[in-house]
């Protein structure tokens, strides 16, 4: 990553053992289930989740854009508790990483991003504002989908 990243963390606690998290999150063709801009995931290469695995997601960055395309590479892939994948699309370069840590009976999930952004500067503290808020968004998604 460049020297200018940007840089997002949120954690969720989840009521479901990690091994059960990591089954869904480590697919990243559950997306559109749980992350409302995520459209469509197709594998492009790898027979399964894993290292290596690559993808073509076409997501929705906000209401107001049309529909683009982010090419998904998983980076790292340690079952169940890491898994870091890079994201790159017209906006930015995304490099995502879940770190899973048992407590108790649950799961806490912390979702951490660095952002090269290939936007302007002066749109990026908008930009990075509203990532916050979508992986907010999704880690609610999540725990309701996997806790129903």
């Amino acid at each position: 990553m460049s020297q200018e990243t940007s840089r997002i963390e949120k954690t969720i606690l989840l009521n479901r053992s990690p091994e059960q998290v990591w089954e869904y999150i480590s697919d990243p063709r559950n997306d559109p289930h749980w992350c409302k801009r995520v459209l469509s995931v197709e594998q492009i290469a790898g027979d399964r989740p894993g290292p290596a695995a690559r993808y073509r997601v076409i997501h929705r960055p906000t209401r107001l854009k049309r529909p683009k395309r982010l090419d998904v590479t998983i980076e790292e892939f340690e079952p169940p508790q890491r898994m870091r994948m890079r994201e790159e699309g017209d906006d930015g370069v995304f490099d995502v990483t879940y770190v899973l840590e048992p407590t108790g009976a649950r799961t806490r999930l912390a979702q951490h991003d660095e952002i090269a952004w290939k936007i302007p500067r002066l749109q990026r503290p908008i930009a990075n504002s509203m990532v916050g808020r979508d992986i907010v968004d999704q880690l609610s998604r999540l725990k309701r989908l996997l806790e129903s």
